[in-house]
């Protein structure tokens, strides 16, 4: 990729959603669509302050995204972090990928809302199924991705460490780990979204607080200028913390590829 590439990338990205918004407003301003399927910029503007303002249903909108994220660092950190210690234990050693590959394949494609319904009759209505669901929508895609990164290690960087005297415990330390760094953090990438679309969809299904009920709430009332809003703010929140991921991933693995 030569040095002006990203320049005229970010061009065509600034065009697309330039004609984007070209078509959201002349749509709306000639009355083309109902506002109340598709709501105008200054409608979503509106709702939007009085949102900020007055908040959603006697919370402050600053409440619902907050509790949103908490669900979201809550069960996608507990179920990264276990999901990536037991891939790599996987990786490592066959004896224990033996013993857990069954459950985590079998988890991996499972639709998470199948089991909503009986993680709500084990545990009630509350915080705990949904924080459930989503530790247990990202520890499969974490065990896997951390599984397959040890896997992918060098044979010939292992042969090197142990000629120079490498223990095993040095071994994983110095080689193994840094090996499966980047699909270590390219699961961790493929986790949270999965946790996120996950997340929206529990609220929307058991939750009374929260950008996914909201939304959900909103629609009942057909105030599709409050759902777009809704909308809008959790694919901006989405982007963001994708964002970060890949800021995280570079300074982290900043070798990967090289």
């Amino acid at each position: 990729m030569d040095a002006a590439e990203p320049a005229r990338l970010w061009r065509w990205r600034a065009g697309s959603v330039a004609v984007l918004a070209a078509a959201w407003v002349g749509a709306t301003a000639s009355g083309l669509v109902p506002s109340v399927f598709l709501p105008s910029p200054g409608d979503l503007w509106d709702a939007a302050a009085d949102m900020v303002t007055e908040g959603y249903k006697d919370r402050p909108l600053l409440d619902h995204i907050g509790l949103s994220l908490l669900r979201v660092f809550t069960g996608f950190g507990a179920g990264a972090l276990l999901g990536t210690a037991l891939g790599l234990l996987m990786g490592w050693r066959g004896w224990i990928d033996a013993l857990f590959a069954p459950f985590i394949e079998f988890l991996r494609p499972l639709p998470q809302l199948a089991y909503l319904l009986l993680l709500i009759i084990w545990l009630g209505i509350g915080e705990a199924p949904k924080i459930v669901l989503l530790f247990l929508a990202a520890l499969p895609v974490a065990a896997v991705a951390a599984r397959d990164g040890v896997r992918r290690t060098s044979l010939a960087r292992l042969a090197a460490a142990r000629t120079l005297g490498a223990s095993e415990w040095q071994l994983f330390r110095h080689v193994v780990l840094p090996s499966a760094l980047p699909d270590i953090l390219i699961g961790a990438r493929l986790a949270l979204g999965i946790v996120y679309g996950t997340l929206i969809a529990a609220e929307i299904i058991a939750g009374s607080t929260g950008l996914g009920w909201m939304i959900v709430d909103a629609g009942r009332y057909l105030r599709s200028d409050q759902v777009f809003v809704g909308v809008l703010i959790i694919g901006l929140m989405g982007v963001a913390l994708d964002r970060l991921l890949v800021l995280a991933e570079r300074r982290i693995v900043h070798w990967a590829g090289r």
